[in-house]
């Protein structure tokens, strides 16, 4: 089948003067329209995300009597070269083969072969404005922002910093270039502030220049992506289950459960054969997680709903049964040690759910490549640069990076910065890789070069010779540290915000038909 599809797909790519072209479906698509999100200034919405595969299906080959499945199909996969694996299987692309679609209803069979695609860039709140800031650049901040890459709509289930929908997120702020007082003072004999800072733009035509410095780059889906989700989340439940049996032999100890009758056997049949199925379920919101588990106990004649109690936290349902079945079954309503052994099953609860509810299969999103999730993110802070007016983005080296999640010179530190580690892949290896997908595509428009960043030097004991020449020169303080970053500069870039979305994967780069 899959030779044919190749060989339908060659036949019409042939008969219709298909041709590669990388402006059909490029890195920053213009679109005739305004989008209203982006212009509107009281929304969140940076930027949206197309398809590549979308635009293969809007220019399918469809005859007025109608073309099969197969062959739409076919062409879609050949009109889209390259595209990603990930988004085919997370929008299940599959039409019916033998199905014959016509163009009057070639939408219906875009709904049936996948779900319409809805990724934007958007700001978030910053809740994590004081966390791992490279507050100790000379740079001043003039702004920040933290920006997530949402699939809007429905529910994915993902466990990140941002919500259940969330793909990838970056922060980072807007600096502004200073110059050094004391550098200044070799060229100019002033110490009034406002006579420096005027100098300064003279001294260097940088000074006073705003840039984008990109604090973190992160997907925890990605981080948190399992070749074999079945498998891991077998190993957690087995885990759990070590430790739920611990508890239950210390509960069966006590004098009241001397003849327990069949009360472990269906606590424990509560946990994991009805409990857990709920909790662990990705489709279900937490109100519909509290209604299932009020049902629950109503089908077990426990009339949890008529209490008009719903659980804040759905692992306080373990507690809840627990002092039901041993009152109902043994007539227990307290014993030694209770609240301890308790606490300790919710415990062992909320780690295995945390850990089981955070395995992502690459069927669960369209991004499953840690360089995909920075291109797209690196898109995204592109996009807001343009709107903002700015145009250089930095990011600064590894080093400095890890030091404000590490102990500098530590263990963790030294892993962090080497070669193989999971920061060195998203901060250099992925990070290059992304750089240069924007580089082969966008040509000149963008220019990849190196920034002087300049950082406060950590405050130690001065030097008697320190000292003297300090009082010889009047100049105080350490001199900074300059490190270099990376710099993008897109002010060649030809880029509306407005107008423009932003390709998610890559594929398509195919010529439209002459029609």
């Amino acid at each position: 089948m899959a030779a044919l599809s190749r060989l339908i797909a060659k036949e019409l790519s042939s008969a219709l003067g298909i041709t590669d072209n990388p402006k059909f479906n490029p890195m920053f698509k213009q679109t005739d329209e305004v989008l209203s999100d982006v212009e509107d200034p009281n929304t969140s919405t940076i930027a949206e995300f197309y398809s590549p595969i979308e635009s293969a299906i809007e220019n399918a080959p469809i005859g007025k009597k109608g073309t099969r499945g197969e062959n739409i199909e076919a062409f879609v996969r050949k009109r889209a070269p390259k595209v990603t694996q990930a988004e085919l299987d997370y929008r299940e692309f599959n039409l019916d083969p033998a199905r014959n679609y016509t163009r009057g209803n070639n939408s219906g069979a875009i709904d049936d072969g996948m779900e319409p695609l809805n990724i934007k860039a958007v700001k978030k709140k910053t809740a994590n404005q004081s966390r791992q800031r490279q507050k100790d650049l000379l740079d001043e901040e003039v702004g920040y922002e933290e920006i997530g890459v949402d699939v809007v709509g429905g529910d994915l289930g993902l466990m990140t910093h941002y919500g259940p929908n969330n793909l990838a997120h970056t922060r980072y702020s807007v600096r502004e270039t200073s110059q050094d007082k004391n550098e200044l003072s070799e060229f100019f004999s002033t110490e009034n502030p406002r006579r420096l800072d005027s100098l300064a733009s003279k001294f260097d035509s940088s000074v006073g220049k705003k840039y984008i410095l990109i604090e973190e780059l992160q997907s925890d889906a990605i981080q948190n992506m399992s070749k074999n989700p079945t498998k891991d989340s077998k190993k957690f439940l087995d885990t759990f289950k070590k430790e739920f049996d611990l508890q239950m032999d210390d509960i069966a100890f006590e004098p009241e459960f001397e003849l327990p009758g069949t009360f472990f056997e269906d606590y424990k049949d509560f946990v994991f054969n009805d409990y857990l199925p709920i909790v662990t379920n990705k489709k279900l919101s937490r109100k519909e997680v509290n209604e299932s588990l009020s049902k629950l106990f109503d089908d077990s004649g426990l009339l949890m709903s008529k209490t008009g109690v719903y659980y804040q936290e759905p692992t306080e349902a373990l507690r809840y049964m627990l002092n039901l079945m041993a009152a109902k079954k043994l007539n227990v309503f307290d014993f030694s040690g209770k609240e301890r052994i308790i606490s300790e099953i919710i415990r062992s609860a909320r780690k295995y759910t945390a850990k089981s509810g955070s395995i992502v299969s690459k069927k669960d999103t369209p991004i499953t490549n840690l360089t995909d999730s920075v291109r797209v993110l690196l898109q995204s802070i592109i996009a807001d640069s343009k709107a903002k007016g700015i145009d250089e983005i930095v990011l600064p080296p590894i080093e400095k990076l890890a030091e404000k999640r590490f102990s500098k010179g530590s263990d963790e530190y030294k892993k962090a910065i080497t070669k193989g580690s999971g920061f060195h892949n998203t901060y250099v290896i992925a990070f290059k890789k992304a750089v240069k997908q924007l580089k082969d595509e966008l040509g000149n428009q963008i220019k990849v070069g190196k920034k002087d960043l300049k950082y406060k030097t950590f405050v130690r004991v001065k030097t008697y010779d320190e000292i003297v020449e300090e009082v010889k020169t009047g100049k105080k303080g350490f001199p900074p540290t300059t490190v270099q970053g990376t710099s993008i500069n897109i002010k060649d870039l030809k880029l509306d915000s407005k107008t423009s979305k932003l390709r998610l994967n890559k594929g398509g780069l195919v010529q439209r038909p002459n029609r």
